[in-house]
């Protein structure tokens, strides 16, 4: 009796348990769970906050009857955030409720987020239990794409359906609304302009990239520097990128949806391309920093490398979690090349890479943040100013500092390259100056072998003949004895005279007696030979030690004919009986004083001695020396030569 009891409660509790958890988890019952919105107490926009439920599934083809059928469930942490990439991939469910109170339709706008490439609406007939696809009606906005209108038919309470599919981006966020018709516009213009501030930013950024375009371009136009043309590609792509990130903001349209999606990336890596290939050239890797270098094109071929399969996974699948893994991995990979360069800077202690290392410093903080921000969108939590919650601020902040070091580089790379390029130029000049001069030298040396050689040629050839000349009228005047005939002597004395001038000029010639000592002692001797067959005593005076300057043979034998003919002069004109022969040196100066202790020259008759005094200026202006003569207690000739 007591197990026939039991088995009967044992009975009725499973009876019990089966009809709750058929009322309680029954369609009806979670239709009836959700809070209708009166569409005509419906003022300007309400959200479905709490008011639908969700369901998500992998991409299937779900119309009609089948889409009321799916197991809504209420998921407060998946509305009204941003989605996951597990949960971009799938197509999402949305089920709510409206009525309208009054007797006439209403007609509204249900918007579900952002980014969304399908939405559409479903309506569940209250008798007749039929799931019908309301038509796609555009809205009176530029931004129609984004919204669906439902006529909200009078005295009416009725379930509605949405089915959403967003594109392949991380920023998608399910936001679902019910907007008034009316308040449509100005909904829109407010849903797009919520984060003003971020904007204006923006664009100041993008301004600033567009001057560094212009001031690489003008750079590279101007001296050909390859890297600028690299930095003006760079700074043209960020700055594109930040632009449509900013005029796009909360824009749904087609190309936004093509740029989030696919473009975005695609442009941040040709950009971060041509920087690497910027900075493989500014600081010249190549020679100065091979390892840099060696780091800088691997990246290059990885950035290549991942825009394939970025583009693979974009258009030929429909896996995003691999595709968003690819592009949080490429980032994860410039930061630690980042560090690398940071690092390595460092260590160098080079001062333009310590500047760029800095800005790269901060870019990298900027950019670490970012990506939290991006994964964890509450990660400052709900009080804070939208424009702090904006992930790409704060990467703008970092791309500023980054550039504020870039241009302190540039400028300390410039002033490098200025003084670099003085000294090369000084270089040049000095290799160019010594390379005249050697060649000045080989002129020089080539005139004083060829003086050498018609020296040697004329002691050796003319000398002899002259001297044999000589001999020969000696040796005739000896046999002629008492009847020697005058022009034997004439030739006797032309030949003996001869002989001394052509010694002269071998002297003047002779490329080893181009010292000053040598000519001192060369006039001293000529002067105390030429006055020992005058009526005339000659002292010469001069400095003990003279130092063995060089002296070009063209200044010595000038100024040996000028003190030559002076000398003459005072032989035939003077009439005295002393002459005096000077040499001082001065620092820079040589000057030779020849005074006579005659009556002096008539300095109003100089032009008995027109040819020969005209002939010593000439000589001595040749040679940038100066000629005086002057009537004081005798005749007083003055020579001065630089020396």
């Amino acid at each position: 009796m007591m197990k026939q009891v039991s088995r009967a409660r044992l009975l009725l509790s499973t009876c019990g348990l089966l009809i709750f958890l058929t009322i309680f988890a029954s369609p009806v019952f979670c239709q009836d769970t959700i809070a209708p919105i009166d569409v005509a107490k419906l003022r300007m926009s309400q959200t479905l906050s709490g008011k639908l439920q969700v369901y998500g599934e992998r991409p299937q083809n779900i119309t009609g009857t089948d889409i009321s059928l799916l197991p809504y469930a209420t998921d407060n942490k998946l509305v009204f955030r941003q989605l996951k990439a597990a949960q971009v991939q799938k197509d999402w469910h949305l089920k709510f409720r409206l009525q309208n109170s009054s007797d006439t339709a209403i007609p509204v706008y249900f918007m579900p987020g952002i980014y969304c490439s399908i939405i559409e609406v479903y309506k569940k007939n209250k008798v007749t239990g039929q799931t019908t696809l309301l038509p796609d009606i555009a809205a009176p906005i530029k931004d129609s794409l984004g919204y669906r209108k439902i006529l909200v038919q009078g005295m009416s309470d009725d379930y509605y359906f949405a089915r959403l599919r967003f594109v392949k981006t991380s920023v998608n966020v399910i936001d679902p609304r019910i907007i008034k018709d009316y308040f449509l516009p100005s909904f829109s213009k407010n849903y797009k302009i919520s984060v003003t501030n971020t904007n204006i930013y923006t664009y100041i950024i993008a301004g600033i990239l567009l001057m560094m375009i212009f001031y690489s371009l003008a750079v590279f136009f101007l001296n050909g520097s390859i890297e600028f043309l690299y930095y003006a590609s760079f700074a043209f792509l960020m700055g594109l990128l930040f632009f449509m990130k900013a005029y796009f903001y909360h824009t749904p349209h087609r190309f936004n949806y093509y740029f989030e999606s696919f473009l975005d990336f695609v442009v941040q890596c040709l950009g971060t391309y041509f920087y690497l290939a910027f900075l493989r050239k500014f600081i010249v890797a190549k020679k100065n920093f091979p390892f840099l270098h060696k780091l800088f094109v691997l990246g290059q071929i990885l950035i290549v490398l991942v825009i394939v399969i970025f583009y693979y996974l974009n258009f030929y699948t429909d896996n995003f979690v691999m595709q968003d893994m690819l592009e949080n991995v490429t980032k994860y990979i410039w930061s630690l090349t980042t560090i690398i360069f940071i690092v390595y800077a460092v260590i160098h202690k080079n001062k333009m890479l310590n500047y760029l290392a800095i800005g790269h410093f901060f870019l990298l903080l900027a950019g670490i943040f970012s990506l939290l921000l991006i994964r964890f969108p509450r990660l400052l939590g709900e009080n804070t100013p939208p424009i702090l919650k904006d992930s790409l601020f704060y990467y703008e902040v970092g791309l500023t500092i980054e550039l504020i070091f870039f241009l302190i580089a540039l400028a300390f790379k410039s002033r490098r390259d200025l003084i670099d390029r003085t000294k090369e130029r000084e270089r040049l000049k000095l290799e160019n100056e010594r390379k005249e001069f050697e060649k000045q030298l080989a002129i020089v040396g080539a005139k004083q072998e060829e003086r050498n050689r018609i020296s040697a040629d004329m002691h050796d050839e003319l000398g002899s003949g002259v001297t044999a000349i000589r001999l020969m009228s000696e040796i005739v005047k000896t046999k002629m004895k008492d009847t020697t005939l005058p022009e034997i002597d004439r030739i006797s004395n032309s030949a003996n005279d001869l002989l001394m001038k052509m010694n002269t000029i071998i002297w003047t010639m002779t490329s080893s007696n181009d010292r000053l000592d040598n000519l001192v002692a060369y006039i001293r001797s000529h002067a105390l030979e030429f006055f020992e067959s005058t009526n005339m005593d000659c002292h010469f005076q001069s400095d003990e030690n003279i130092p063995p300057t060089e002296i070009s043979g063209e200044k010595r034998r000038n100024l040996f004919l000028c003190v030559k003919e002076s000398l003459n002069n005072v032989a035939k004109h003077s009439r005295g009986t002393d002459v005096w022969i000077k040499v001082n040196l001065y620092p820079g100066k040589m000057e030779i004083l020849i005074h006579d202790n005659g009556p002096g020259i008539n300095m109003d008759k100089l032009r008995e001695f027109g040819n020969g005094l005209k002939n010593m200026h000439k000589r001595m202006e040749s040679i940038d020396g100066t000629f005086e003569i002057e009537n004081r207690e005798g005749t007083r000739t003055r020579f001065t030569l630089p020396v």
